[in-house]
């Protein structure tokens, strides 16, 4: 590959992430390999995330074609499987990509998070996923909620989890919150969170 190439690839990704006006871009894809990339990246930076908080070593994730789950990594002589989804308000994510901003109005009024949404909105997402598990036959190990809202902080969410009960799933073995790289908290890892874990037996929340 030319450095002509990569600098179109470069561009042609700026363009792709660009297209919601900077919110939630970073799950922006427009084919099944740009999706595998984009998910084999969320697997890294989860394992990554792990790692830094709690001491663990991952192998490098592996994409699997006939997901679910969407990732396999090894750990501890094992082979985990890792299932991502979006936390994303998809509506608000449509209106920014209808050229509204998300840094003021009412968009920005209307993308404003509170202890009871997040939540409502961590425990849907588990229950739908799992009772879709369930129905499959499918046991997941890890369910990583990837979140790229623009106004949902890690200092928040660290607050707010410890008000919040989270309805663990049969079919989902371990769930935590991972969020977008945050400037100016002193690591270099994204905040993650665990919202509850019977795999890896870990006992503090990530910050």
């Amino acid at each position: 590959m030319t450095n002509s190439d990569d600098e179109n690839d470069l561009l042609r990704w700026v363009r792709i992430f660009n297209k919601s006006k900077g919110y939630g871009g970073v799950f922006n894809h427009e084919n099944s390999s740009d999706k595998a990339i984009v998910e084999i990246s969320t697997a890294r930076d989860w394992c990554n995330s792990i790692s830094a908080e709690f001491g663990y070593s991952f192998g490098e994730p592996r994409h699997n074609a006939d997901d679910p789950p969407d990732c396999y990594v090894d750990f501890e002589g094992r082979q985990l499987g890792i299932e991502l989804v979006q936390l994303i308000e998809q509506d608000h994510k449509h209106r920014a990509s209808k050229d509204e901003t998300p840094y003021a109005g009412q968009l920005y009024k209307d993308m404003q998070w509170s202890c009871d949404r997040l939540g409502a909105s961590l425990c849907e997402i588990i229950a739908k996923k799992g009772k879709k598990y369930l129905k499959c036959e499918v046991q997941i190990d890890v369910l990583v909620i990837h979140t790229a809202e623009l106004w949902l902080t890690s200092e928040q969410v660290n607050k707010w989890l410890k008000d919040i009960q989270i309805q663990e799933h049969s079919n989902i073995t371990s769930a935590y919150l991972l969020m977008d790289y945050e400037p100016g908290r002193g690591v270099r890892h994204w905040p993650v969170f665990r919202l509850y874990d019977n795999l890896l037996n870990t006992t503090t929340n990530g910050r």
